[in-house]
Protein backbone atom coordinates (compact mmCIF):
# COMPACT_ATOMS: atom_id res chain seq x y z
CA UNK A 1 0.00 0.00 0.00
CA UNK A 2 2.96 2.34 -0.53
CA UNK A 3 2.62 5.49 -2.56
CA UNK A 4 3.63 5.54 -6.21
CA UNK A 5 4.71 8.10 -8.78
CA UNK A 6 4.16 8.00 -12.51
CA UNK A 7 7.82 8.85 -13.22
CA UNK A 8 8.91 5.66 -11.43
CA UNK A 9 6.76 3.31 -13.51
CA UNK A 10 9.60 2.16 -15.76
CA UNK A 11 12.93 0.33 -15.28
CA UNK A 12 15.01 3.45 -15.85
CA UNK A 13 12.80 5.57 -13.63
CA UNK A 14 13.04 3.08 -10.79
CA UNK A 15 16.79 2.66 -11.38
CA UNK A 16 17.28 6.38 -10.74
CA UNK A 17 15.21 6.02 -7.58
CA UNK A 18 17.41 3.13 -6.35
CA UNK A 19 20.60 5.12 -6.91
CA UNK A 20 19.16 8.21 -5.19
CA UNK A 21 17.88 6.14 -2.27
CA UNK A 22 21.30 4.55 -1.80
CA UNK A 23 22.88 8.00 -1.78
CA UNK A 24 20.40 9.28 0.81
CA UNK A 25 21.08 6.27 3.03
CA UNK A 26 24.82 6.70 2.75
CA UNK A 27 25.29 3.41 0.87
CA UNK A 28 28.34 3.44 -1.39
CA UNK A 29 28.53 -0.28 -2.18
CA UNK A 30 25.81 -2.92 -2.00
CA UNK A 31 24.42 -6.27 -3.07
CA UNK A 32 21.26 -5.65 -5.08
CA UNK A 33 18.46 -8.22 -4.87
CA UNK A 34 15.55 -7.65 -7.23
CA UNK A 35 13.22 -10.35 -8.48
CA UNK A 36 10.46 -9.79 -11.05
CA UNK A 37 10.17 -6.18 -12.22
CA UNK A 38 12.75 -5.19 -9.61
CA UNK A 39 15.33 -7.04 -11.69
CA UNK A 40 15.10 -4.57 -14.56
CA UNK A 41 15.51 -1.62 -12.20
CA UNK A 42 18.56 -3.22 -10.56
CA UNK A 43 20.13 -4.11 -13.91
CA UNK A 44 19.58 -0.60 -15.25
CA UNK A 45 21.06 0.93 -12.11
CA UNK A 46 24.09 -1.39 -12.23
CA UNK A 47 24.73 -0.51 -15.87
CA UNK A 48 24.64 3.22 -15.09
CA UNK A 49 26.51 3.00 -11.78
CA UNK A 50 28.83 -0.03 -11.79
CA UNK A 51 30.72 1.42 -8.81
CA UNK A 52 27.64 1.04 -6.58
CA UNK A 53 27.07 -2.71 -6.87
CA UNK A 54 29.08 -5.52 -5.32
CA UNK A 55 26.78 -8.11 -6.92
CA UNK A 56 23.23 -8.62 -8.17
CA UNK A 57 20.58 -11.29 -7.69
CA UNK A 58 17.78 -10.97 -10.24
CA UNK A 59 15.34 -13.23 -12.08
CA UNK A 60 11.71 -13.95 -12.96
CA UNK A 61 11.70 -11.01 -15.35
CA UNK A 62 11.11 -10.55 -19.06
CA UNK A 63 14.26 -9.38 -20.81
CA UNK A 64 12.76 -9.15 -24.28
CA UNK A 65 9.11 -8.63 -25.18
CA UNK A 66 9.33 -11.63 -27.51
CA UNK A 67 10.42 -13.86 -24.61
CA UNK A 68 7.43 -13.05 -22.40
CA UNK A 69 4.58 -15.55 -22.22
CA UNK A 70 1.07 -16.08 -20.87
CA UNK A 71 -0.79 -13.21 -19.25
CA UNK A 72 2.32 -11.02 -19.17
CA UNK A 73 2.10 -10.61 -22.94
CA UNK A 74 -1.38 -9.14 -22.58
CA UNK A 75 -0.29 -6.75 -19.84
CA UNK A 76 2.64 -5.45 -21.90
CA UNK A 77 0.36 -4.84 -24.89
CA UNK A 78 -2.50 -3.27 -22.90
CA UNK A 79 -3.18 0.45 -23.39
CA UNK A 80 -3.01 2.79 -20.38
CA UNK A 81 -6.26 2.73 -18.46
CA UNK A 82 -7.31 -0.68 -19.80
CA UNK A 83 -8.04 -1.94 -16.27
CA UNK A 84 -8.95 1.37 -14.62
CA UNK A 85 -12.62 0.47 -14.24
CA UNK A 86 -11.97 -3.05 -12.94
CA UNK A 87 -11.24 -4.17 -9.39
CA UNK A 88 -7.47 -4.32 -9.40
CA UNK A 89 -7.33 -6.59 -6.38
CA UNK A 90 -9.24 -9.32 -8.18
CA UNK A 91 -7.03 -8.96 -11.25
CA UNK A 92 -3.85 -9.21 -9.17
CA UNK A 93 -5.02 -12.29 -7.29
CA UNK A 94 -5.98 -13.98 -10.55
CA UNK A 95 -2.63 -13.14 -12.10
CA UNK A 96 -0.64 -14.32 -9.07
CA UNK A 97 -2.61 -17.55 -8.76
CA UNK A 98 -2.10 -18.39 -12.43
CA UNK A 99 1.64 -17.62 -12.33
CA UNK A 100 2.42 -19.50 -9.12
CA UNK A 101 3.14 -23.20 -8.89
CA UNK A 102 1.69 -23.27 -5.38
CA UNK A 103 -1.30 -21.21 -4.25
CA UNK A 104 -0.05 -18.62 -1.74
CA UNK A 105 -1.57 -18.75 1.75
CA UNK A 106 -4.70 -16.64 2.41
CA UNK A 107 -2.78 -13.92 4.26
CA UNK A 108 -0.49 -13.42 1.25
CA UNK A 109 -3.42 -13.44 -1.17
CA UNK A 110 -5.10 -10.78 0.95
CA UNK A 111 -1.97 -8.62 0.83
CA UNK A 112 -1.79 -8.94 -2.96
CA UNK A 113 -5.45 -7.95 -3.17
CA UNK A 114 -5.10 -4.81 -1.05
CA UNK A 115 -1.84 -3.80 -2.73
CA UNK A 116 -3.56 -3.76 -6.14
CA UNK A 117 -7.07 -2.71 -5.14
CA UNK A 118 -9.17 -0.23 -7.08
CA UNK A 119 -7.04 1.50 -9.75
CA UNK A 120 -3.65 0.57 -8.31
CA UNK A 121 -3.33 -2.48 -10.58
CA UNK A 122 -3.73 -0.41 -13.74
CA UNK A 123 -1.25 2.22 -12.57
CA UNK A 124 1.31 -0.44 -11.68
CA UNK A 125 0.83 -2.07 -15.08
CA UNK A 126 2.40 1.03 -16.62
CA UNK A 127 5.74 -0.43 -15.55
CA UNK A 128 5.43 -3.44 -17.86
CA UNK A 129 3.76 -1.32 -20.54
CA UNK A 130 7.11 0.46 -20.82
CA UNK A 131 8.89 -2.77 -21.81
CA UNK A 132 8.46 -2.29 -25.56
CA UNK A 133 10.45 0.91 -25.34
CA UNK A 134 12.79 0.17 -22.46
CA UNK A 135 13.93 -3.42 -22.96
CA UNK A 136 15.78 -2.68 -26.23
CA UNK A 137 17.61 0.13 -24.41
CA UNK A 138 18.53 -2.19 -21.54
CA UNK A 139 19.84 -4.81 -23.96
CA UNK A 140 22.40 -2.34 -25.28
CA UNK A 141 23.75 -1.43 -21.85
CA UNK A 142 23.84 -4.90 -20.25
CA UNK A 143 27.53 -5.37 -21.21
CA UNK A 144 28.33 -2.33 -19.04
CA UNK A 145 27.44 -4.28 -15.89
CA UNK A 146 30.65 -5.16 -14.07
CA UNK A 147 29.22 -6.81 -10.94
CA UNK A 148 28.71 -10.59 -10.81
CA UNK A 149 25.05 -11.42 -11.48
CA UNK A 150 23.03 -14.42 -10.31
CA UNK A 151 19.79 -15.11 -12.18
CA UNK A 152 17.56 -17.03 -9.77
CA UNK A 153 14.30 -18.16 -11.38
CA UNK A 154 11.60 -20.81 -11.53
CA UNK A 155 12.06 -23.73 -13.89
CA UNK A 156 8.33 -23.80 -14.66
CA UNK A 157 7.60 -20.09 -14.84
CA UNK A 158 4.55 -19.76 -17.15
CA UNK A 159 5.02 -16.07 -17.96
CA UNK A 160 8.81 -15.62 -17.89
CA UNK A 161 10.45 -18.78 -19.33
CA UNK A 162 14.12 -19.56 -18.50
CA UNK A 163 15.15 -18.20 -21.91
CA UNK A 164 14.89 -14.73 -20.36
CA UNK A 165 17.65 -15.59 -17.90
CA UNK A 166 19.76 -17.14 -20.64
CA UNK A 167 19.46 -13.83 -22.47
CA UNK A 168 21.19 -12.13 -19.53
CA UNK A 169 23.87 -14.82 -19.23
CA UNK A 170 24.81 -14.27 -22.87
CA UNK A 171 25.19 -10.49 -22.46
CA UNK A 172 26.63 -9.87 -19.00
CA UNK A 173 30.29 -10.63 -18.39
CA UNK A 174 29.89 -12.35 -15.02
CA UNK A 175 26.50 -14.02 -14.98
CA UNK A 176 24.98 -17.42 -14.34
CA UNK A 177 21.46 -18.77 -13.97
CA UNK A 178 20.13 -21.21 -11.36
CA UNK A 179 16.66 -22.67 -11.87
CA UNK A 180 14.62 -23.86 -8.90
CA UNK A 181 11.51 -26.02 -9.00
CA UNK A 182 8.59 -23.63 -9.06
CA UNK A 183 6.71 -21.04 -11.06
CA UNK A 184 6.95 -17.29 -11.45
CA UNK A 185 6.83 -16.45 -7.74
CA UNK A 186 9.89 -18.57 -7.06
CA UNK A 187 10.73 -16.63 -3.88
CA UNK A 188 7.43 -17.98 -2.52
CA UNK A 189 7.22 -21.32 -4.36
CA UNK A 190 10.67 -22.38 -3.14
CA UNK A 191 11.34 -19.93 -0.32
CA UNK A 192 13.92 -21.99 1.58
CA UNK A 193 15.93 -22.87 -1.51
CA UNK A 194 15.70 -19.31 -2.78
CA UNK A 195 17.05 -17.91 0.49
CA UNK A 196 19.79 -20.53 0.66
CA UNK A 197 21.01 -19.71 -2.85
CA UNK A 198 21.18 -16.01 -2.01
CA UNK A 199 23.07 -16.77 1.20
CA UNK A 200 25.60 -18.90 -0.70
CA UNK A 201 25.94 -16.23 -3.37
CA UNK A 202 26.61 -13.34 -1.00
CA UNK A 203 28.68 -15.52 1.33
CA UNK A 204 31.17 -16.70 -1.28
CA UNK A 205 29.94 -17.61 -4.75
CA UNK A 206 29.89 -14.12 -6.27
CA UNK A 207 33.48 -13.60 -5.17
CA UNK A 208 34.52 -16.96 -6.59
CA UNK A 209 32.97 -16.09 -9.94
CA UNK A 210 34.92 -12.86 -10.08
CA UNK A 211 38.15 -14.57 -9.05
CA UNK A 212 37.83 -17.26 -11.75
CA UNK A 213 37.21 -14.64 -14.40
CA UNK A 214 40.17 -12.57 -13.19
CA UNK A 215 42.54 -15.56 -13.45
CA UNK A 216 41.41 -16.12 -17.03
Amino acid sequence: MSQGRSDLMSPRGMARFIVLTAWNLGITRMHGIGPDIGALAMLSAAADRPDLFESLVVGSVATRVELAAGGLVDLIASPPGAFAEEQGGDLAVGFVTAASANTPPPSVIEDYWHSSSAGRFDRATNFVRSYSEELPVLEKILPQIEAPVLVLAGRHDPIVPPANGEFLVERIGLCRQILLDGGHLIWEDAAEEYGAEIQRWIGADYNLMGAVNHRR
